[in-house]
């Protein structure tokens, strides 16, 4: 067995490597649903380019990770593991990374991009995109619980705090990582939240979401992050590097199923459509309508 250094946004990690299996040492909780995706992109990548697998896991894997975890692609090989993809990973999810390690993973993974994802499939129509599942009711109940559970005061504040920003704003991860204290706002009887990144605008809090927001703001400098203050500027990655570090959880905790959850609960709350695209930042009623599967009633409609 050897070691091996990989990355999935925070601090090197030591993964277990054999002929056989890979196991990273961070992202346990998620690898069940991860490995399979990355093994039959690096079984594929690897007769292709004729390369040993295990070289090829460790990028991989971390690819994958981000792409689930941070930017809410679907656990399918062929949909992460596209060059768009690749560089955008390298370029905003390895912030750590030196420049010639950044270099080394880009090289394989555009080498497993091509193979996974052949030119002459590239140039097809890509199917439209499945929506994020949202949570169900037991689940936000187990999101709260998790949250709750966590063991340090700073840490609960924190988990707490993102559920908030998730399922009672709809922030996008670099949406929510980038709120201050000086962003919260009571307009007409509701706690708004000012959204500077992308898409600027104003975004009323789901009221039973308020108070974790309220209590933040009281505890911190105005000018502070809400969400994990003290950390150094924004990083995609942590979020993902928040939830490596607490107790290991079988729940699937991402904002872009927290988003899909709060974009439901205003379109079932009766949110007019057109002021539901402002509020979410979205451009035309076909995002919407990816949605409405899930309302209750509907054969896909989520619990």
């Amino acid at each position: 067995m050897t070691s091996r250094a990989m990355r999935t946004g925070g601090g090197y990690n030591k993964d277990a490597v054999t002929a056989s299996r890979y196991a990273p040492a961070k992202g346990k909780a998620y690898w069940e649903r991860l490995e399979p995706v990355v093994t039959e992109a690096v079984t594929v990548a690897a007769r292709r380019l004729e390369r040993e697998e295990r070289s090829l896991y460790p990028p991989a894997a971390a690819l994958a990770l981000w792409a689930w975890q941070t930017r809410g692609i679907s656990a399918e090989a062929k949909k992460i593991f596209r060059r768009h993809l690749v560089e955008e990973f390298v370029h905003t999810g390895m912030p750590d990374f030196s420049r010639s390690s950044r270099a080394t993973y880009r090289s394989a993974l555009l080498a497993i991009a091509d193979a996974v994802t052949p030119a002459h499939e590239k140039t097809l129509p890509i199917p439209r995109s499945e929506p994020t599942s949202p949570y169900t009711a037991h689940e936000v109940a187990s999101l709260r619980s998790w949250a709750l559970r966590q063991g340090r005061p700073g840490r609960r504040r924190d988990a707490m705090t993102l559920l908030a920003l998730g399922l009672g704003a709809g922030l996008a991860t670099r949406e929510l990582l980038s709120v201050r204290g000086s962003d919260l706002e009571w307009r007409d009887g509701l706690l708004h939240i000012t959204v500077w990144e992308g898409r600027a605008r104003a975004v009323p809090v789901v009221p039973q979401w308020t108070a974790p927001l309220l209590e933040r703001g009281h505890d911190h400098e105005r000018d502070s992050w809400v969400f994990r203050p003290g950390r150094q500027g924004v990083r995609g990655a942590q979020v993902t590097d928040f939830l490596h570090r607490g107790q290991q959880t079988d729940l699937d905790v991402r904002p872009a199923r927290m988003r899909t959850t709060w974009l439901l609960t205003h379109l079932v709350g009766g949110t007019a459509p057109r002021e539901l695209l402002a509020i979410a930042g979205l451009k035309n009623l076909a995002a919407l309508d990816r949605i409405t599967r899930f309302t209750p009633g509907t054969s896909s409609a989520a619990g």
